[in-house]
């Protein structure tokens, strides 16, 4: 981690490397989606017609990104799992990017169910944010991902559960 700005209590503005590193891992299936070239790609063809719910989860997405690669505490380790909390957490993450990647496959297949589109991409990935933060107890980051989780699920429910 780089330390850039002290913000407050043990929180600092600079660049998170395990922040980065989960991202990057989150965008494996989006970087591959050009070499894959799906059949059908519904959730790159989805229209929302609520725009508001577009834009907030954009705001709420970005958010929670700046936060995962931009906000670093001085008194986290480089990989914590000291406590049983850190274990949990991060096996929960962990769990959050398997259940992903297996929907991505499935969804590659040309297995497109709406139920599956809806845990596999909206529902995890809000929570994958959630438990990094909380795993590297950056609690701005878990504070983004809430709401995230909560609007970018209901974008899900709207476009693959109630429209097909």
């Amino acid at each position: 981690m780089l330390k850039i700005k002290h913000l407050f209590k043990h929180y600092f503005f600079g660049i998170s490397f395990i922040g980065i590193a989960a991202f990057v891992i989150q965008e494996i299936p989006y970087i591959a989606m050009p070499l894959i070239k799906p059949a059908s790609n519904p959730i790159m063809n989805m229209t929302n017609e609520i725009k508001w719910i577009e834009t907030v989860q954009g705001i709420f997405g970005v958010l929670a990104m700046i936060m995962l690669i931009l906000i670093v505490r001085d008194d986290v380790k480089l990989i914590p799992r000291e406590t049983a909390k850190d274990k949990i957490f991060f096996s929960l993450a962990v769990l959050m990017m398997v259940i992903n990647f297996l929907g991505w496959t499935m969804y590659y297949m040309g297995y497109q169910y709406g139920w599956l589109i809806l845990i596999s991409q909206f529902a995890v990935v809000p929570l994958y944010y959630l438990f990094i933060g909380l795993w590297r107890r950056n609690y701005l980051l878990a504070g983004a991902a809430v709401p995230f989780f909560v609007i970018h699920t209901i974008n899900g429910i709207i476009n693959f559960a109630v429209k097909r």
